[in-house]
This record gives C-alpha cells, sequence and structure tokens, in this order.
C-alpha cells in the first residue's frame, strides 16, 4: 500500500513546479504517488507533463471547464483518488530536500497527528520575513503541538482518511487565504488530532509577493472569507484577532495607524528588520480591519 498521495496544487508556475518535481525525485522514502491538480494553468505546464518521464507514479488532475478554481476547489479535485495512507499537501513554488517524506513520516509515524511541515524563504522579502515570524514560526521547539487554527497547507500531511472523511476543503472560501484554518477548524471540532510542527519537514521557496500585494490580499480576505468563516464556525473567535477587529479599541487603533508613512517605513532597508516586522504586523490589522469593516 503505498504511504503518501503528493497532492501539488498548480497555477502559470511552469518553472517552480519543476524544482518542486526535481526535489521530490530524490526522496530517499519512495513509496508514494504525486497528484499534480492543474488551476488553469496556460503557461505549459500540462504539455510539460504529459511528455516528462519521471521515477514516481504522476498523474493530472484539472478542472472540467479548464478554468482557474483557487486554492481549495483545486486540491480537492484529488479527493476521489486518494488510496493511500497519508495525504501530503505541497505548493509549486517550494523546494525540499532528500530527507522530506521521511521527516513527515517519522512524525506521522508516532500515533494519530498532523504533521505541519515547515516553510522558509529567502532573505529580502519584507512579506516572505513576516511569514517567517507568524502563526506557527512562534513556537521554537521541534514537535511542538499548535493549536489547529495555525494550520496551513502549503507543506502538511495528516491521515488520508481524516481528510476524506472531511470531505476536504470548504470552497465556499473564494478569496485568497483561511481555508487552511477552516479546515484547521473541523479537524479539531470533529476528529481533536494533535498537530506538531515538524521543522525537519522543511520546504524552501522565494517570496516574490510584494508587501502591497499581500496587504490588499489580507483585505479582501477579512471582507469575505473571514466573514464566511466566523460565521459557519461562530466558537472560533480567536483567530485572525477577531475580538480586536470587533472593538472599540481596534476601532481606535486602526484610526490612529498612518498607512502611508507605516509603509514606507516597512520597505525600508535603512530601518533595523525587527523594526520593520513589527510595523508589517500593524499593517496587517489594519487592511484586516478596513476588510471587515469594509
Amino acid at each position: 500500500m503505498l504511504l503518501f498521495d503528493i497532492v501539488i496544487p498548480t497555477y502559470n508556475n511552469l518553472g517552480e513546479l519543476r524544482k518542486c518535481l526535481e526535489g521530490l525525485e530524490v526522496q530517499t522514502l519512495q513509496n508514494f504517488k504525486v497528484w499534480i491538480a492543474v488551476d488553469g494553468s496556460t503557461d505549459g505546464t500540462l504539455e510539460y507533463l504529459l511528455e516528462s518521464r519521471f521515477q514516481f507514479p504522476l498523474a493530472l488532475l484539472e478542472h472540467s471547464d479548464k478554468k482557474n478554481h483557487g486554492r481549495a476547489a483545486t486540491r480537492n479535485l484529488a479527493l476521489a483518488h486518494l488510496t493511500a495512507t497519508y495525504v501530503l499537501f505541497l505548493d509549486s513554488d517550494l523546494v525540499v530536500q532528500s530527507d522530506y517524506l521521511q521527516s513527515h513520516y517519522s512524525a506521522l509515524s508516532r500515533g494519530n497527528i498532523i504533521s505541519l511541515g515547515q516553510i522558509k524563504y529567502e532573505k529580502g522579502n519584507i512579506w516572505g520575513e513576516y511569514d517567517m515570524t507568524r502563526g506557527m514560526n512562534q513556537f521554537q521547539e521541534d514537535l511542538a503541538e499548535l493549536p489547529a487554527r495555525y494550520i496551513l497547507t502549503g507543506n502538511v500531511s495528516m491521515p488520508a482518511s481524516v481528510f476524506v472523511a472531511l470531505n476536504g476543503f470548504d470552497e465556499g472560501i473564494l478569496t485568497y487565504g483561511g481555508e487552511d484554518t477552516e479546515l484547521g477548524c473541523r479537524i479539531q471540532k470533529e476528529f481533536g488530532l494533535k498537530i506538531l510542527f515538524n521543522q525537519r519537514a522543511l520546504a524552501f521557496g522565494v517570496m516574490e509577493k510584494s508587501l502591497d500585494f499581500a496587504l490588499q490580499q489580507r483585505e479582501a480576505f477579512a471582507n469575505e472569507g473571514l466573514k464566511y468563516l466566523l460565521k459557519k464556525h461562530p466558537w472560533a473567535k480567536d483567530i485572525f484577532r477577531t475580538r480586536l477587529l470587533k472593538s472599540a479599541a481596534g476601532k481606535m487603533l486602526y484610526h490612529l495607524i498612518p498607512r502611508k508613512i507605516l509603509m514606507q517605513a516597512a520597505e525600508s532597508s535603512r530601518i533595523p528588520l525587527i523594526i520593520r516586522l513589527k510595523v508589517v504586523h500593524l499593517l496587517v490589522f489594519y487592511h484586516l480591519y478596513r476588510g471587515y469593516h469594509r
């Protein structure tokens, strides 16, 4: 029986996908199959995959209309095809080392848990630097147990039976982000599995997203995805600073934040990184608040 079904969603990033697949070809643990879920790519991804040969079994999945449907619906393309013991979700812009699968398996072998791998970005991009300080990255100890709200599905593995029983990702979240957290809410409520921060299951990437674009994504999510998530899981009041977003203190803080000045500070290499990261933290709150109350 297969140990891993590896699900890789991809959308118009063929160059990064090639490097991702190269990393899987050198794994010390070889008992896996790769499912490439193509989300309406028009950059030659399908042609490349059909013409290439790999050292591992690989299958293609795509939407029937061949259009872009977003991350949740694209990952769910694999739902009906999972036969392995574990399902592993890996973003197509990440590169892994040869012991990557073995590291996930070593953690999963401890029992009925979820192995949340670490993602590291090349230094230099302020959003990438910020991303490596939030959520699960606040925990320093390897295999630390995390709250379910910290699940990110760019590098995570779990028993396939759990993912199937939950019927995959909720496709009602159409904005970027949040489908990970929503899945974590259901895992916590229905299964109560331990989530371990598996720092040895490491994936590397290059963050090319600009600060402004990332903040606009956060704002759009707060306006739609966050409201949807809270309506579905009203008990999950500690996610995305929801209490502060709804409070008088949050309203006051929002009106006091000088966005233009802070944007300049966050992107200035003359300011120490530790200060710039705190500035980005404020800007994230600003855009979450603006989106939530828009």
